[in-house]
């Protein structure tokens, strides 16, 4: 559902059953190597203005992170008119 969510949110449309497979493999791909290398998920979150809330998990953070990075930077929202 969030994934639905945030690409509606950036495209004004609901992905297609395959893009949203495709996501939904990015983000347990991600989730599994940041939970591997903790450190490394502690790093990419690092990155940015704000601090990131210490009550989230930073493992899920850093995987969720990589999937909004990923619908933010499709063609499709960059040229959204």
């Amino acid at each position: 559902a969030r994934i639905a969510y945030a690409f509606r949110l950036a495209t004004a449309r609901r992905p297609s059953r395959k893009e949203a497979g495709v996501l939904k493999d990015l983000l347990h791909g991600r989730l599994d190597a940041f939970r591997k290398d903790r450190r490394a998920a502690v790093k990419f979150v690092a990155v940015g203005e704000s601090a990131r809330d210490a009550r989230l998990d930073v493992a899920e953070l850093a995987a969720w992170t990589t999937v909004a990075s990923a619908i933010l930077n499709l063609d499709e929202t960059i040229t959204k008119q």
